[in-house]
């Protein structure tokens, strides 16, 4: 297993938005024990009298590409990834999953009775199907269904291999999130994909012959299908005493203003409520609404534990940035001030959230007071 450790996850409860681990960072490629591939050819005229094109696949045992020439010969390509480095996981623990190949060589030929027009395929189309380490004839029918993504090579321009010795091997994504979390929900041992094309006269390679091997000059860098999947943190993070520090203080002010925040809604709900249900008018509810939680206000009660909150995380993580503690809340946050910024709305959210399902009529009653957009969490269908 290859990682590498980066991305933190952002969450809206207390314990995922400042206790975030680093998210692990797996690589699966043709070094892992498992991963396999191969061409599977359906149509090939030599020797004589050859086998037909006709939809049932004839051979396995071809390097790893897709060709389409009609009526005579079809090749799609097949990788199955093992997943033995996921086993134990499932969707849950999926960030995300991305599928990379590239286009290395264009291929002229299979030999006598083929000829291909000198391109790449203009569209390459994928489907994935759960594998179990052996590729044979039958994977070649693996296409069932929706494909897993297809590819518009056309914006890059037509690709030879004269085009490739200049700009080296072509690299293509897609994401297989989705199927990869349902593969390890059922406990699947590979990641199936079939590579084909419907652009006629193209042959493809999606293999590694230009790193040494026998694609065009100049083509080196190339290599086979392989899958990058970020999961979530699997090994809790080792802290320095001074990133605990930081870390303490981050919990310890979020959780202080989540407290705040609550206390202050709950307030202005009881407010309204009393002045309504006593038939008064709303303008004494109104102004205390919002000298406690109008944010726009400096003076006001939410302002100032917001400011407080900025303040309290700054001075715990003095000289450190949110990388320092794995970059909690918001990944992208490159100083304190952005990570509490985050830390605070996100508690806000949570904390309307709950004083939504403690007063039934929590929409009604803060837009009675003019904050319905400020609280819109308040006013969003459970």
């Amino acid at each position: 297993m290859k990682r590498k450790f980066g991305l933190a996850l952002c969450g809206a409860l207390t314990a995922m938005l400042v206790s975030s681990a680093q998210a692990d960072i797996i690589t699966i490629d043709d070094t892992d024990v498992g991963t396999i591939y191969d061409g599977i050819l359906d149509g090939f005229p030599f020797p004589p009298p050859g086998a037909a094109q006709d939809g049932t696949p004839d051979f396995t045992g071809n390097s790893l590409a897709i060709a389409l020439q009609s009526g005579v010969t079809e090749e799609r390509g097949i990788a199955e990834l093992s997943l033995a480095e996921l086993a134990g996981l499932g969707s849950a623990d999926l960030v995300s999953a991305t599928l990379t190949f590239n286009i290395d060589d264009v291929i002229g030929t299979f030999g006598p009775g083929t000829a291909f027009d000198g391109t790449a395929a203009e569209t390459i189309i994928l489907f994935a199907y759960e594998g179990d380490g052996s590729i044979d004839l039958a994977d070649f029918g693996e296409v069932a269904g929706s494909p897993l993504s297809v590819i518009d090579t056309t914006p890059l321009g037509t690709i030879t291999d004269t085009t490739l010795a200049t700009s080296g091997p072509l690299q293509f994504e897609v994401d297989v999130t989705t199927v990869l979390g349902s593969l390890l929900d059922s406990s699947a041992t590979h990641l199936g994909i079939v590579f084909t094309t419907n652009d006629d006269l193209s042959a493809t390679s999606i293999d590694n012959l230009g790193d040494g091997g026998a694609g065009p000059a100049g083509v080196d860098g190339a290599v086979m299908p392989f899958l990058v999947v970020e999961t979530v943190a699997l090994d809790p993070p080792v802290f320095s005493s001074d990133q605990l520090k930081c870390q303490k203080g981050i919990a310890k002010a979020g959780a202080k203003h989540a407290k705040t925040v609550q206390k202050l809604l709950a307030k202005c709900m009881d407010e309204v409520l009393k002045a309504t249900s006593k038939g008064q008018d709303l303008d004494k509810a109104t102004q205390k609404c919002l000298g406690s939680l109008d944010a726009g206000n400096p003076d006001s009660k939410l302002a100032k534990s917001n400011a407080k909150t900025d303040s309290s995380i700054a001075k715990k993580c003095e000289g450190m940035v949110p990388a320092d503690v794995n970059s909690p809340c918001d990944p992208a946050a490159t100083t304190m001030s952005e990570l509490a910024a985050c830390i605070v709305e996100q508690h806000s959210t949570s904390v309307q959230t709950t004083v939504r399902a403690e007063y039934a009529d929590a929409c009604a009653l803060i837009s009675a007071v003019g904050l319905g957009t400020e609280f819109a969490e308040l006013c969003a269908t459970p």
